[in-house]
């Protein structure tokens, strides 16, 4: 099967955009070079947007067809860094190198353009050396500077404002900022699209931003099979699990157990595959949950519990967007639905789910006893499989999935 890698990454970017959105805003960061304040943005379309003026200034600036394509992917991902390390004690200059260096560890395992982790390592580095890496001038890669730019200008600009009351602040303030932050032939490029009305347009058009992006972005051409994709989930099962302090392996966890699971039943190496694929991406939603409802030690409230309840939209949103995973993103998304429709958050009944979601249902909960959690303590096997049972008894989850499960971790029907 082929999986398109563009229709993956921008998915993934929104992953980013909800993860920053929902921890950001707790944090209070201003850079100190800059005076940009995170904790004001919304993080909405911001790795996309940060893409598009990237490209617009790679446009002038004659970029190669390879270059403007590793541009393209390393703006997408520039954040990925911060997804799993947001947390309220971070310093501004903490931040700034751990969200680098991080982001850059993170995408040496990416499996395409090997060249994007050197750029989001540099992209905050100043052009005058006072970046959190020390880096400075020429010596800093031109993608880099050129990310260092757009992320700026993105985080600054306000689709909520009128155009007129800001495009000359904006054009003023890159002016003072070149050269101490700013590569003066990367800014003499932003000056030249700033004289054009449709860059501003663009960048204020959230309604239909993926045409916006679609129209200059680079055509990648990849299309990766399932191994391929299933690296891609890896990395993004270690960022989901990161989020909390109580889920460092939940994920990858899950996966295993779906995978062994599909394997006791007999299914093809592609369907036990997209078992273990779908283990790894079904908390992908939970980006978007601040982390101190994540990790909160008392009981949530009806709103913090509403709020958690979403991310399993958010997985839906997130993997309905890449094309040829269907069947993934639906067993993915529906691992706390329930038999007799008092799940969510599609309150899908019986009828509704297949046996796959009906699996990964039960790796799922029995993962959560089994692991210790913000408000209990780990559950021994026994006292897992007596809650387990109860709910397959009183027709919440599947008694013939449990006994599958059981099987295959080594059980009976009757534990």
């Amino acid at each position: 099967m082929d999986i398109d890698l563009n229709n993956v990454l921008l998915s993934l970017s929104i992953a980013l955009d909800l993860a920053e959105s929902s921890s950001v805003c707790d944090m209070g960061i201003v850079e100190n070079h800059t005076n940009v304040n995170y904790s004001k943005h919304e993080f909405i379309y911001h790795s996309q947007k940060t893409a598009y003026i990237a490209l617009e200034i790679a446009k002038d600036l004659q970029l190669s067809e390879h270059r403007k394509k590793i541009l393209y992917v390393s703006s997408l991902l520039h954040d990925i860094g911060a997804a799993s390390f947001l947390s309220s004690s971070h310093s501004s200059n903490k931040f700034m190198y751990k969200h680098c260096v991080d982001g850059s560890k993170v995408l040496k395992d990416f499996p395409f353009f090997p060249e994007v982790s050197k750029i989001v390592l540099f992209h905050h580095e100043n052009y005058d050396g006072s970046g959190c890496l020390k880096l400075k001038g020429e010596n800093i890669p031109l993608e880099s500077q050129i990310i260092r730019l757009s992320d700026l200008l993105e985080l600054i600009f306000s689709p909520n404002k009128s155009i007129s009351s800001q495009k000359d602040y904006l054009i003023n303030y890159v002016n003072n900022i070149t050269p101490k932050i700013i590569a003066p032939k990367v800014a003499k490029s932003f000056l030249k699209c700033a004289k054009k009305d449709y860059f501003w347009l663009n960048l204020k058009n959230s309604f239909s931003f993926n045409f916006v992006l679609d129209s200059i972005s680079p055509n990648l051409n990849v299309n990766m099979d399932l191994k391929k994709f299933e690296s891609i989930a890896y990395i993004f099962s270690n960022i989901i699990d990161s989020k909390s302090v109580f889920t460092a392996k939940h994920s990858k966890n899950i996966s295993e157990l779906a995978y062994n699971t599909a394997k006791y039943l007999n299914y093809s190496e592609e369907k036990c595959l997209k078992m273990k694929i779908a283990g790894l991406l079904h908390d992908i939603g939970k980006l978007a949950i601040p982390t101190k409802i994540l990790d909160k030690r008392a009981s949530l409230t009806e709103e913090e519990f509403y709020l958690m309840k979403s991310h399993v939209y958010y997985t839906k949103v997130i993997l309905n967007r890449i094309n040829n995973i269907e069947d993934i993103a639906a067993w993915a998304s529906n691992h706390h639905e329930k038999l007799n429709g008092k799940g969510y958050v599609m309150g899908y009944t019986a009828k509704d789910l297949d046996e796959e979601s009906r699996i990964l249902a039960v790796c799922d909960i029995y993962q959560a006893l089994t692991e210790e959690r913000p408000y209990k303590k780990a559950f021994s096997n026994e006292k897992a499989f007596s809650i387990i049972n109860e709910m397959g008894n009183n027709n919440l989850i599947c008694k013939n999935a449990i006994n599958s499960f059981k099987h295959s971790i080594g059980l009976n029907d009757n534990i």
